[in-house]
Protein backbone atom coordinates (compact mmCIF):
# COMPACT_ATOMS: atom_id res chain seq x y z
CA UNK A 1 0.00 0.00 0.00
CA UNK A 2 1.14 3.68 -0.50
CA UNK A 3 0.69 6.19 1.85
CA UNK A 4 -0.52 9.34 1.53
CA UNK A 5 1.95 11.90 1.64
CA UNK A 6 1.41 14.53 4.59
CA UNK A 7 1.87 17.71 2.92
CA UNK A 8 -1.77 18.55 2.54
CA UNK A 9 -2.40 18.21 6.54
CA UNK A 10 1.09 20.02 7.13
CA UNK A 11 0.60 23.37 5.01
CA UNK A 12 -2.35 24.74 7.16
CA UNK A 13 -0.03 24.03 10.13
CA UNK A 14 3.00 25.65 9.05
CA UNK A 15 0.97 28.18 7.93
CA UNK A 16 -0.45 28.88 11.89
CA UNK A 17 2.93 28.83 12.66
CA UNK A 18 4.02 31.08 10.25
CA UNK A 19 1.57 33.47 10.99
CA UNK A 20 1.92 32.81 15.00
CA UNK A 21 5.55 34.02 14.10
CA UNK A 22 4.61 37.11 12.27
CA UNK A 23 2.55 38.25 14.70
CA UNK A 24 4.90 37.69 17.76
CA UNK A 25 7.90 39.87 15.56
CA UNK A 26 4.93 42.36 15.10
CA UNK A 27 4.32 42.85 18.77
CA UNK A 28 7.54 42.13 20.21
CA UNK A 29 9.62 44.81 18.34
CA UNK A 30 7.18 47.79 19.31
CA UNK A 31 6.93 46.89 22.72
CA UNK A 32 10.74 45.97 23.12
CA UNK A 33 11.59 49.52 21.52
CA UNK A 34 9.41 50.77 24.15
CA UNK A 35 10.62 49.61 26.82
CA UNK A 36 13.95 51.32 25.69
CA UNK A 37 12.44 54.30 24.64
CA UNK A 38 11.16 54.30 28.25
CA UNK A 39 14.64 53.06 29.86
CA UNK A 40 16.30 56.11 27.84
CA UNK A 41 13.57 59.01 28.80
CA UNK A 42 14.36 58.02 32.48
CA UNK A 43 18.27 58.03 31.85
CA UNK A 44 20.28 60.74 33.57
CA UNK A 45 22.79 63.24 32.35
CA UNK A 46 26.54 62.95 30.59
CA UNK A 47 28.24 65.35 33.52
CA UNK A 48 26.78 67.48 36.18
CA UNK A 49 26.80 70.74 34.68
CA UNK A 50 23.65 69.09 32.00
CA UNK A 51 22.36 67.76 35.21
CA UNK A 52 21.81 70.66 36.75
CA UNK A 53 20.76 72.57 33.51
CA UNK A 54 18.45 70.04 32.85
CA UNK A 55 16.81 70.38 35.76
CA UNK A 56 16.68 74.51 35.77
CA UNK A 57 15.27 74.17 31.94
CA UNK A 58 12.27 71.07 33.12
CA UNK A 59 11.79 73.08 36.16
CA UNK A 60 11.03 76.81 34.57
CA UNK A 61 9.71 76.25 31.50
CA UNK A 62 6.48 78.34 30.60
CA UNK A 63 4.09 76.32 30.16
CA UNK A 64 6.23 72.88 32.64
CA UNK A 65 3.95 70.79 34.00
CA UNK A 66 6.09 68.75 35.61
CA UNK A 67 7.15 66.67 32.29
CA UNK A 68 11.32 66.12 32.58
CA UNK A 69 11.90 67.24 35.88
CA UNK A 70 11.61 63.61 37.40
CA UNK A 71 14.21 62.25 35.28
CA UNK A 72 16.71 64.87 36.75
CA UNK A 73 16.10 64.04 40.28
CA UNK A 74 17.74 61.51 42.55
CA UNK A 75 15.74 58.87 43.27
CA UNK A 76 16.67 59.01 46.94
CA UNK A 77 14.94 62.50 47.19
CA UNK A 78 12.69 62.61 44.36
CA UNK A 79 9.63 63.61 46.51
CA UNK A 80 11.14 66.28 48.52
CA UNK A 81 12.58 68.04 45.12
CA UNK A 82 9.68 67.99 43.32
CA UNK A 83 7.79 69.65 46.30
CA UNK A 84 10.70 72.12 46.74
CA UNK A 85 10.29 73.12 42.69
CA UNK A 86 6.15 72.80 42.64
CA UNK A 87 6.81 75.96 45.93
CA UNK A 88 9.22 77.81 43.68
CA UNK A 89 6.87 77.56 40.53
CA UNK A 90 3.91 79.04 42.82
CA UNK A 91 6.02 81.79 44.29
CA UNK A 92 6.95 82.70 40.45
CA UNK A 93 3.19 82.26 39.29
CA UNK A 94 2.09 84.48 42.08
CA UNK A 95 4.63 87.39 40.36
CA UNK A 96 1.80 87.17 37.30
CA UNK A 97 4.59 87.67 35.09
CA UNK A 98 6.34 85.65 32.29
CA UNK A 99 9.45 84.57 33.49
CA UNK A 100 12.50 83.31 31.92
CA UNK A 101 15.27 81.75 33.65
CA UNK A 102 19.02 82.67 32.41
CA UNK A 103 22.26 80.69 33.53
CA UNK A 104 26.02 81.94 33.12
CA UNK A 105 29.26 80.87 34.80
CA UNK A 106 28.67 77.72 35.26
CA UNK A 107 31.25 75.32 36.80
CA UNK A 108 32.24 72.49 39.03
CA UNK A 109 32.54 73.43 42.34
CA UNK A 110 34.61 69.85 43.35
CA UNK A 111 35.10 66.50 41.96
CA UNK A 112 32.30 64.96 43.57
CA UNK A 113 29.33 66.36 41.30
CA UNK A 114 28.81 69.59 43.06
CA UNK A 115 28.53 72.36 40.25
CA UNK A 116 27.64 76.13 40.36
CA UNK A 117 26.36 78.70 38.22
CA UNK A 118 24.82 82.25 38.10
CA UNK A 119 21.32 82.18 37.82
CA UNK A 120 19.28 85.42 36.60
CA UNK A 121 15.45 85.72 36.22
CA UNK A 122 14.05 88.01 33.21
CA UNK A 123 10.60 89.16 33.59
CA UNK A 124 8.57 89.87 31.07
CA UNK A 125 4.99 92.16 31.22
CA UNK A 126 3.13 94.31 28.78
CA UNK A 127 2.28 97.71 29.41
CA UNK A 128 -1.22 99.44 28.52
CA UNK A 129 0.11 100.79 25.39
CA UNK A 130 0.63 96.80 24.67
CA UNK A 131 4.22 97.14 24.43
CA UNK A 132 6.47 94.21 26.39
CA UNK A 133 8.16 95.25 29.08
CA UNK A 134 11.47 93.00 30.19
CA UNK A 135 12.72 92.95 33.72
CA UNK A 136 15.94 91.52 34.67
CA UNK A 137 17.35 91.06 37.80
CA UNK A 138 21.10 90.58 39.72
CA UNK A 139 22.22 87.07 38.96
CA UNK A 140 22.74 84.93 41.80
CA UNK A 141 24.53 81.79 42.56
CA UNK A 142 22.73 78.26 42.90
CA UNK A 143 25.10 74.99 43.73
CA UNK A 144 23.61 71.78 42.60
CA UNK A 145 24.56 68.46 44.29
CA UNK A 146 24.53 66.20 41.68
CA UNK A 147 25.14 62.12 41.36
CA UNK A 148 26.18 59.33 38.96
CA UNK A 149 23.18 57.10 39.90
CA UNK A 150 23.77 53.57 38.48
CA UNK A 151 20.95 50.83 36.81
CA UNK A 152 18.96 51.02 33.56
CA UNK A 153 18.15 54.87 34.28
CA UNK A 154 21.46 55.94 35.87
CA UNK A 155 23.51 58.63 34.60
CA UNK A 156 23.85 61.98 36.65
CA UNK A 157 20.98 63.48 38.57
CA UNK A 158 20.19 66.34 41.27
CA UNK A 159 19.93 65.28 44.52
CA UNK A 160 19.75 68.88 46.23
CA UNK A 161 19.64 72.48 45.36
CA UNK A 162 21.49 75.13 47.34
CA UNK A 163 19.51 78.41 46.25
CA UNK A 164 19.07 81.96 47.79
CA UNK A 165 15.57 82.38 48.57
CA UNK A 166 13.19 83.64 45.36
CA UNK A 167 10.98 86.09 47.71
CA UNK A 168 13.46 88.74 48.87
CA UNK A 169 15.97 87.62 46.44
CA UNK A 170 14.94 87.30 42.83
CA UNK A 171 11.19 88.42 43.57
CA UNK A 172 9.11 90.53 45.72
CA UNK A 173 6.35 89.01 47.66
Amino acid sequence: MIARPCLPRSWPLRLAIIAALVATGCLAVPAGWAVVKTAQAGKGEADPIAAANAYLLASFAEYGDGFGIERCLCDSRRDDLLEETRRMREQLMATGRSIKVESSDWKEVDGDGTVSAKINLRFSEVDTSGRPIFIVGKGHEWRFKTKRERGIDGGWKVCRIDAPPLCGTHIRC
